[in-house]
């Protein structure tokens, strides 16, 4: 009788600096996947909270688990730390702030092995938050007016796309890729991917694969992120050529341009023309968000924050693309701020009926014990510290 090949061994690469509160659920998605042959390398940049001590404690319950250490303390260099350290056969990334449903490597890799042509795979990122701004916030990167015509905030169906979040990736694909670009502390995976295709791979955007996202809480924050990203890309661009911009990427500073054309002619004098602008633009978020929130059923309690929400996403991204593009500014460091863990999918009856739900902290509880010192499935014993 033949034997059947051992799993695929995937390297989950998680980029983590301050993460206690979220530390825990995070590394429980991983652990919980239905595709266990895994190993968990969490790459730290210098915590100073108890997330390096969280890690060590299921480190110990669970031999997967590998704390590495990110002397650069930025996402990509911690990225390329994790990707000399895997042993696995694909490679995939998770935010130490985010959750994946139970079989998103499941799916992913039947996917890639189904499509030798695919360097990755990607799924929906569904935004959470614990405030009422906060899910403000996350239905407008739900929403087509929020985010354009990219898929993977919203798209219903499985199609080939430029970038994935939380990718899943062939890891010989991810080596001759070079990594990830450190001189990109934004925007990093977009360059990532952008690169990849170029070198002739494809890449899936599979809606029944979820990560559960934690945004912002205050609309001042949520401003400040999307500055940071819009400078992002333009260091991006700049690096990459116009080859890198696609149609929604010009909407943004395009409108930032407009508005400051509208300010200039207002000071001239030319009030009523000057006036058209930033009015068609507010009644055009004003009526899409009444349309988003009357879909959810609290028009009275979120229009007003959905309007504010689309308006700092499309502002700061546009602002923020233009300093990065003419001026050369540099993205500034992380706005990341403590945020209160929201409720779990299954506790909210989630979008996907209850199937993205952390497992428990002890993974033993699903996966039987191993003797001391076994190798993860299809894995090879590992240091713990980098």
């Amino acid at each position: 009788m033949t034997e059947k090949p051992a799993p695929a061994l995937v390297s989950v690469l998680m980029v983590v600096r301050n993460e206690q509160d979220r530390i825990r659920d995070a590394i429980a998605s991983v652990l919980g996947q239905s595709h266990s042959a895994l190993e968990l390398l969490v790459i730290d940049g210098g915590s100073t909270d108890r997330t390096e001590q969280i890690v060590n404690e299921l480190a110990e319950r669970d031999d997967r688990v590998i704390l590495l250490q990110n002397p650069r303390q930025i996402i990509p260099s911690g990225l390329n730390v994790g990707l000399a350290k895997a042993g696995g056969s694909y490679v995939a990334r998770l935010d130490g702030h985010s959750r994946w449903d139970p079989q998103y490597l499941e799916t992913a890799l039947a996917d890639l092995e189904r499509r030798p042509d695919l360097g990755g795979v990607g799924g929906k990122r569904f935004g959470v938050a614990a405030g009422p701004t906060g899910r403000a916030i996350a239905a407008a990167l739900s929403s087509p007016l929020g985010v354009g015509n990219s898929v993977y905030h919203y798209g219903r169906e499985q199609q080939e796309t430029d970038h994935v979040t939380a990718g899943v990736y062939r890891a010989d694909a991810a080596h001759g890729n070079g990594g990830w670009d450190e001189d990109l502390p934004v925007n990093e995976d977009v360059d990532f991917d952008f690169r990849l295709r170029r070198a002739g791979f494809t890449l899936l955007y599979d809606p029944r694969m979820l990560t559960e996202w934690q945004v912002r809480e205050s609309i001042g924050d949520f401003f400040f992120q999307y500055r940071r990203y819009g400078r992002g890309k333009a260091a991006m661009v700049r690096k990459n050529g116009m080859g890198a911009v696609r149609l929604r990427h010009l909407g943004a500073p395009a409108l930032v341009l407009s508005l400051v054309a509208s300010g200039l002619g207002a000071v001239r004098g030319a009030r009523a023309a000057a006036a058209a602008v930033p009015v068609t633009y507010a009644s055009t978020i004003s009526l899409g968000a009444w349309a988003i929130a009357r879909r959810r059923g609290n028009v009275s309690i979120e229009t007003q924050r959905l309007a504010a929400a689309l308006g700092a996403m499309h502002v700061g991204w546009g602002l923020g693309f233009l300093e990065g593009l003419v001026l050369g500014s540099r993205p500034a460091s992380s706005t990341a701020k403590p945020r209160t863990l929201p409720p779990r999918l299954t506790d909210r009856g989630g979008p996907t009926g209850g199937r993205c739900t952390s497992a428990g902290v002890d993974a033993r509880t699903r996966h039987p014990a191993r003797s001391a010192g076994a190798p993860a499935a299809g894995g090879t014993p590992r240091p713990r510290a980098g």
